[in-house]
């Protein structure tokens, strides 16, 4: 789903009017910075296209309202793709940076949304950790060293039951929602409304459960850091 990366040794070559950083890139919003990520919001109209802009560190995307786009890496041709409300993936920049632009074609239904987190850290989970929790089902298309994901589906009234989780991480909601949460150690949500596209950076250990009171299906992705 993410087009092929460059060479590190031919994005060298471009010239820096040529591209810019991807949290430099005026559709890519900064949203959250620490040691361990960047967290972007990318949020691209219909119509509209980015500037070319280099992704240099591994990447989790998360799809907040599916698109049809075109990308385009540096000096090659453009590739159509249609994402997915929902879907989540990633790519591996660090080794390869890739250089790209993202057009969102006048032919999609709906303006483009993402969220996306660049993983600035590389360790590896403890090999005796236990990294499955009941209703938290791993997403397989993540698959970056010191990252776990996971999808949260919760039908009206049903229970995220009571999880500990020992490491620090990301909680995105895909839907809006209407949660009822009991929580220890400071998890950064509180019982009430949720908008789609909710981002939350919590430190672990955090333990807490998740109660959809709505009528509709609530729908979430938790990402962990080593």
């Amino acid at each position: 789903m993410i087009p092929s990366s460059v060479k590190d040794s031919l994005a060298d070559r471009y010239d820096e009017e040529n591209f810019v950083e991807v949290l430099e890139e005026p559709y890519h919003k900064p949203f959250i910075r620490n040691s361990r990520v960047n967290v972007f919001i990318a949020k691209l109209p219909r119509n509209s296209v980015t500037m070319y802009h280099r992704h240099r560190q591994n990447t989790i995307y998360m799809v907040i309202v599916g698109s049809c786009c075109q990308s385009q890496v540096y000096g090659s041709n453009s590739c159509a793709q249609e994402y997915v409300s929902g879907d989540c993936f990633s790519g591996e920049y660090r080794n390869n940076p890739l250089i790209h632009r993202v057009e969102c074609l006048n032919e999609s239904l709906t303006d483009a949304w993402f969220v996306g987190i660049e993983v600035l850290q590389e360790k590896s989970f403890p090999l005796d950790n236990n990294l499955e929790y009941d209703k938290y089902t791993p997403i397989a298309k993540v698959n970056l060293v010191g990252c776990r994901a996971y999808r949260l589906k919760l039908n009206a009234n049903e229970t995220s039951g009571d999880q500990l989780f020992e490491f620090s991480g990301i909680f995105i909601s895909l839907t809006n929602g209407q949660l009822k949460i009991n929580s220890k150690h400071d998890f950064p949500l509180s019982s009430g409304h949720i908008d789609r596209g909710h981002v939350v950076w919590f430190d672990g250990p955090v333990q807490f459960q998740l109660q959809n009171v709505s009528s509709e299906l609530y729908e979430a992705i938790l990402i962990l850091f080593s």
